[in-house]
Parts: structure tokens; sequence; C-alpha cells
């Protein structure tokens, strides 16, 4: 092969590699776009809650259920809604066992022990919580 036949098909490898990577690559462009100094990311933690930080604050899934019925807690006369981290009972503040539904009804905090996400401050052996949500369980088909 002559020289320039070489510089031709060298050419137009080049040309056609060049145009399949404005084809097929992203323009690389849109992580840069954002500022993430600016971008606020709310994670939730995914943990479950098994010592209590120094700082007192917890954040993630625990065991939740009457104190009286289900965890033999001496703490209340009464049926009342606690949860365990590590072995011990905590009583919660901030919500009621009754704003959970029906203690008494076959899934109610009386009859089973349930998780709970939880949100809060511990503090004179009191969870005094932000946020107290049960977990539903999935829905099987």
């Amino acid at each position: 092969m002559d020289t320039f036949n070489k510089k031709n098909i060298l050419l137009s490898l080049l040309i056609s590699v060049f145009i399949s990577n404005f084809a097929f690559a992203a323009c690389g462009s849109c992580q840069s776009d954002i500022d993430d100094s600016t971008v606020v990311v709310s994670k939730k933690s995914n943990s479950l809650i098994t010592t209590i930080p120094e700082s007192g604050k917890i954040e993630g899934f625990a065991i939740a259920s009457c104190g009286m019925c289900n965890f033999d807690y001496k703490g209340s006369k009464g049926c009342s809604l606690t949860i365990k981290i590590g072995d011990t009972i905590y009583p919660v503040k901030g919500t009621n066992i009754h704003k959970h539904g029906d203690p008494h009804s076959e899934e109610g905090m009386c009859n089973v022990i349930r998780v709970a996400y939880v949100s809060g401050e511990v503090k004179d052996n009191k969870i005094y919580s932000d946020s107290f949500t049960l977990i539903e369980s999935p829905i099987s088909n």
C-alpha cells in the first residue's frame, strides 16, 4: 500500500473512533453542575439501636411493646409504651401506647412485640421521642 492509502485508512479510523465516542459517551457534566456545598442530604439510620451513645441522641430501629405486658417492666402501674435497647427497658415520652392503635387488639402493643423507628434523646432513663413510627409488616401475596 502506498503512504496516501495508509493515511486515509488511519484518518478514517481516527474519525470513526472520535464520532463513536460522542455517540456513546455521556456529557460528563451532570454531576459537576451540582454545587456539593449547598446540597443537604437527609439520611435516616437503618440500624438497630443496641446501645445509647454518650450524647444520648438515638435514631434507628428499636424493639417496642407494652412494658408491663411483654417486658416485665415495673416502672409503671399500667400498660405503657416502652422500647428495649440492649437489655434495658426505657419508657417512651412524647407519645403513648394509645396513639399507636388499640393496645389490647390482636396486633396491639400488649399482645405483640413490634419494631419501631425512633428518634429522640435518652434522659433520666427515659426516651424523649421526636418521632416514633411503628413498622408495618410487608404485604404477602
